[in-house]
């Protein structure tokens, strides 16, 4: 995410249309005050800019098992 004012985006503004449609947020400010966002027209799926992959600690299973301690049987 990128924050400039609406100058800076007048006098650069092939640049920050670049980064928009890389999938890049330019938030754009006047006063020091939030007026406009500018973003990429085209869908960006979030996963493919994920730098981390999660792993699981434990295996599925063991994921969705209920904790005995927490659930009722009503049997």
């Amino acid at each position: 995410m990128i924050k400039i004012s609406a100058t800076k985006l007048r006098n650069n503004l092939f640049e920050y249309l670049d980064a928009a449609a890389k999938g890049e947020t330019i938030i754009i400010q006047r006063n020091n005050k939030e007026v406009a966002r500018l973003v990429s027209a085209k869908y960006i799926n979030w996963r493919d800019k994920m730098t981390i992959k999660p792993k699981l600690l434990v295996s599925p299973e063991e994921l969705i098992k209920p904790i005995e301690d927490i659930w009722e049987n009503d049997a």
